[in-house]
């Protein structure tokens, strides 16, 4: 990803902008700092760090400022390529590029290229080595760079499910997993997490994975009821917001 992050003035000086209240601008800004190269960033962190009312999120989305790629708020700036337009041959591609893609197809992105200073692109192009080694070290080579690729996601299930038990198991019960799956496994695992909050009724990680429960449907006990009820997505939210005209 990108070091430096810019900011588009005929944007940031606009009128529409400018009424907006300052912490809805505020997280606009910071959304452009933490994002990755695809304009892509997890809203849910920023919001907790610096402690906005969803209001304000709210409103960047209906203002069309960002758009969201799933329920767990992890939203792509519209006008991305307008505040920070990276070079191909220094651009890693989001692991949420795919989901942009499919949700929101009109958005544009850059297709990363090579670059010419470096002798192996393969890791960041996610291509095989370009290297001509013999047999043997292409075979180790392509060994490697598959526990580099599944070791980041694992790492990112293990931080989300944040209960540190049996993980040498449940590292095994990964690297069985399609990679195609992964994106599916993060969402429910993030609402899973917040349906659980205390970690000994929560799953030990391997039994999640080895039972597959990121196919099961979530269900929280209302406080003040203690009644079951589903997990309300961030768009109906939205709706509710809209029609009450608080948006």
């Amino acid at each position: 990803m990108g070091e430096h992050r810019m900011f588009s003035n005929r944007i940031a000086n606009s009128a529409r902008f400018l009424q907006m209240p300052t912490e809805a601008q505020l997280l606009y800004f910071h959304f452009i700092l933490r994002a990755d190269d695809d304009g892509i960033v997890e809203s849910y962190p920023i919001l907790k760090l610096l402690g906005i009312p969803t209001d304000n999120y709210r409103l960047l989305i209906a203002k069309g400022y960002i758009k969201e790629l799933n329920e767990d708020q992890v939203i792509v700036i519209t006008d991305w390529l307008e505040h920070n337009a990276i070079r191909a041959d220094r651009k890693t591609n989001s692991i949420y590029l795919n989901l942009m893609q499919k949700k929101f197809p009109e958005l544009p992105y850059i297709e990363p290229k090579p670059r010419s200073d470096v002798k192996d692109n393969s890791k960041r192009l996610a291509l095989p080595s370009t290297d001509s080694p013999r047999t043997e070290e292409v075979k180790l080579s392509q060994v490697n760079l598959s526990k580099d690729n599944i070791s980041e996601p694992f790492n990112k299930f293990w931080n989300l499910y944040d209960k540190r038990t049996s993980k040498s198991k449940s590292l095994k019960l990964w690297n069985k997993i399609k990679p195609e799956l992964y994106e599916t496994i993060f969402q429910h695992v993030i609402n899973y997490v917040k349906s659980t909050p205390d970690k000994q009724y929560r799953k030990h990680p391997d039994t999640y994975l080895r039972n597959e429960c990121w196919n099961d449907e979530i269900i929280v006990k209302d406080k003040q009821t203690d009644t079951p009820k589903k997990l309300r997505s961030v768009e109906e939210i939205l709706a509710e917001g809209k029609a009450k005209g608080e948006i």
